[in-house]
């Protein structure tokens, strides 16, 4: 089994340092061999969760064209409160 996508995602950018979206966006595709527009919003949506919720947080943005269109990204990194919570989840260990 998988581990569920938020957590991949906060692995994914706790073991980045900091990483793009669209960056994450494409290893959620390969990882759970997913595409399309409303699977990339749906984990775009999930981003801005994660960072509603203080557990990443946005380091740039900036504006880049992908696949003909000009979008916003941002760059995400873990926060220290998003550290704690991975250890007090199992999703990190101390």
């Amino acid at each position: 089994m998988k581990l569920h996508q938020k957590g991949f995602l906060l692995i994914t950018i706790c073991k980045s340092g900091g990483i793009w979206d669209q960056q994450l966006i494409n290893k959620v595709f390969a990882e759970y061999d997913e595409s399309g527009d409303f699977r990339e919003k749906s984990i775009r949506i999930t981003l801005d969760e994660l960072a509603a919720a203080g557990l990443v947080k946005r380091t740039d943005n900036k504006l880049e064209i992908i696949n003909g269109k000009t979008k916003l990204i941002f760059k995400y990194q873990i926060s220290d409160f998003g550290i704690t919570r991975m250890v007090d989840t199992g999703l990190l260990l101390p």
